[in-house]
């Protein structure tokens, strides 16, 4: 066969290898050696570096234009001395400034915001200054025609670099730092102590500058063209370094993280090390490491529990001023002070110690409630967006993956599908813990109130807003709902038009409850029952007779409610006695026993006016005395029987017997043939 028989033509590919296994560790090995070729070539590039320093040193001085090494790197140093000096005066001026802070901060003296921005502007004043007087006087002194020597472009961009970068670090322990609040406890954004506040500060200062040291040096040795090797290898174990120090902070920090925080120590640790490794691999193979997707992800897993700390700091306060909020009051109709007239008087009904801190543990269990809510709900928002965030910085194409417009593929619509049962649930839970703090804030009966009407608002909020949240996502995954919103709207329609009585009930029992006319635990009379409400439903109320049946009204057929529990209670009995008696002694007594009354410690609790007596009427050899007293609601049978057993022995006492009030017809006798005489 001719020489060359077997080769292919130029435009014929080789057919593809019928091994694809062999094709990927193949690629595999390929891709090693030519990582270890590449990290050869640069550890030879730095065993190079020495014998190139004096073509380093020619580079930096012009040729010695401007002096030797020592002569062109000793003013940079006084000069960022100098402006380090002065920045260290202008930290000392401001001392008072942060003990002022440090004052006004845990008491909340300043408004948050005020109180965060000031801090802000003291910590960075002297980070300001330096940066300020370092540009300044490089420009002023070695620029063109400067003061002290014009120097080499190598020089002024080396100049450039280690102010930006030392300034750069700076500011960033400055803002890093400020979330920690250390000496500002009333300004902390971590829920953490004194002691590991700093402790993390001295670890955010020491991973900066030891980064900022290493990135001068390195780029200050690529700027005099000492080679690629050593400044690449430096980067390289810098990046280790820091990754090891990233790695060993977060595992001392994770003893203080509870739920989200450990859920985002975990992401932050896979985080550091997939940085690290791009750092590494992108450094190594002699590419540039991507320092803008590097940076503002780091700023990203930095920001997320700076902001989420936020909240919690926010939310707190906002729980506090619910929990130190106005209790709703009512105004009533008491009676006077006198308690003879028989006219009311309208007063703001006081609460007891015993209601009152009812009131405010309810409060603070439904503020409680709310916080965590909102605080979860902050929290997925935050992750949602730093995912989003994270996947433009890396050039994800979510559009590929969830699809675009509206040609969603399927792992988009469960996400969409996700996302709305999510929106859904977080709605049912903010409307849940909403309604517990205007519940909470009731007068008095905050327990029966919620165990009255929350059980109902429970149902229709949870009935509604899951339709919503189910329908949505079943349309996000691609089902026709029309059909069953038609048949919802018909379902309607035949209620409304044959359901006339269930709609009246149920438009009745939502007035009802929402004017708070009658709570569980009441006693009622309506319609023609009467009871203590034992239950509510959506059509009926169920009313316990003091007999025992149990009557199940609807609310259509109350009609005029009167509810016995309420307030307070005025009880009223007639008391007869012999017509010789004197008013003015036995309203005395009377008056007297209800003192003894309301000075017996078990009686004194349910006792609001004190039992007192008046003439009431007169009758034909009797006189009618009325007696009267005010009492909590059902607690009038009880004090009325203590009340007849205690005047019924002191009229015995001074023995004073009670009237009979019975009528009597005298017939007269006379002797025998007295009618016939008459007639």
């Amino acid at each position: 066969m001719a020489e060359g028989a077997h080769d292919l033509p130029m435009n014929v590919q080789p057919p593809p290898s019928m091994n694809p296994v062999s094709d990927f560790v193949s690629g595999w090995v390929d891709g090693l050696v030519h990582a270890g070729k590449t990290i050869a070539d640069l550890g030879m590039d730095a065993a190079m570096a020495p014998s190139r320093l004096g073509q380093a040193a020619r580079i930096l001085t012009g040729d010695g234009a401007t002096g030797s090494v020592s002569q062109v790197l000793l003013p940079l140093v006084l000069l960022l001395g100098g402006a380090l000096v002065v920045a260290s005066l202008v930290y000392l001026l401001l001392s008072a400034q942060r003990r002022k802070l440090r004052e006004a901060a845990p008491a909340f003296a300043l408004p948050f915001a005020v109180a965060l921005f000031h801090a802000a502007f003291v910590d960075a004043a002297p980070a300001a200054v330096y940066a300020a007087l370092a540009a300044g006087g490089s420009v002023l002194l070695f620029a063109d025609h400067g003061l002290i020597f014009s120097g080499t472009d190598t020089f002024r961009a080396i100049a450039d670099m280690v102010i930006s970068t030392s300034s750069i670090a700076w500011f960033g322990i400055v803002f890093l730092s400020l979330p920690l609040g250390v000496d500002r406890p009333g300004l902390r954004l971590f829920p953490i102590d004194e002691a590991d506040a700093a402790v993390l500060r001295r670890f955010i200062r020491h991973v900066l500058i030891f980064g900022a040291a290493s990135w001068v040096i390195a780029s200050g040795l690529y700027y005099v063209w000492i080679g690629e090797g050593l400044p690449r290898l430096i980067m390289v174990t810098t990046g280790v370094v820091a990754c090891g120090m990233c790695l060993r902070g977060l595992a001392r920090a994770q003893r203080h993280l509870t739920g989200f925080g450990r859920v985002w120590e975990m992401l932050a640790v896979l985080a550091v090390l997939g940085l690290t490794a791009v750092w590494v691999v992108a450094l190594l193979s002699g590419d540039y490491p991507p320092f803008h997707g590097l940076l503002l992800t780091v700023l990203i897993l930095i920001g997320v529990p700076a902001l989420d700390g936020m909240a919690a700091l926010l939310l707190e306060r906002l729980r506090h001023s619910l929990e130190t909020g106005k209790t709703l009051g009512r105004r009533i109709y008491a009676p006077p002070a006198d308690f003879e007239q028989e006219t009311l008087t309208a007063i703001e009904q006081p609460l007891g110690d015993d209601q009152r801190m009812a009131v405010a543990a309810e409060m603070s269990r439904s503020a409680a409630a709310l916080a965590g809510v909102v605080h979860e709900a902050i929290r997925w928002l935050l992750t949602i967006v730093a995912a989003l965030l994270l996947a433009e910085i890396w050039s994800l194409d979510l559009g590929t993956l969830l699809g675009a417009g509206g040609t969603r593929t399927w792992f988009g619509s469960l996400v969409d599908a996700g996302l709305t049962l999510l929106a859904g649930w977080y709605a049912w839970a903010l409307f849940e813990a909403l309604l517990a703090i205007h519940l909470s804030r009731e007068e008095g009966g905050t327990q029966s109130r919620a165990r009255t009407i929350q059980p109902l608002l429970h149902a229709i909020g949870k009935l509604v807003i899951g339709a919503v949240a189910v329908m949505s996502a079943l349309s996000s995954l691609g089902v026709n709902i029309a059909p069953l919103l038609a048949s919802a709207g018909i379902i309607g329609i035949a209620v409304g038009f044959g359901a006339q009585t269930l709609v009246r009930d149920l438009f009745s029992g939502a007035c009802y409850l929402i004017e708070d006319v009658f709570r569980v635990g009441d006693y009622i009379e309506g319609g023609s029952a009467k009871g203590v409400v034992e239950r509510i439903t959506f059509r009926t109320v169920a009313l316990r007779h003091q007999n025992g049946p149990l009557y199940f009204v609807p609310y259509g057929s109350l009609g005029v409610v009167r509810n016995n529990s309420r307030d307070w209670v005025i009880d009223k009995f007639e008391i007869p006695l012999p017509i010789t008696v004197q008013s003015e002694q036995i309203r005395r007594i009377v008056k007297k026993i209800g003192q003894e009354m309301i000075e017996d410690a078990d009686l004194a609790k349910i006792i609001v006016q004190p039992l007192k007596a008046k003439l009431y009427r007169i009758e034909p050899g009797v006189k009618i005395f009325r007696c009267k007293f005010q009492t909590m609601p059902e607690r009038q049978f009880e004090l009325r029987t203590e009340a007849y057993r205690r005047i019924e022995a002191a009229l015995s006492e001074i023995e004073i017997p009670f009237a009979d009030t019975t009528s009597r017809v005298t017939v007269f006798q006379g002797p025998p043939g007295a009618l016939q005489a008459i007639a």
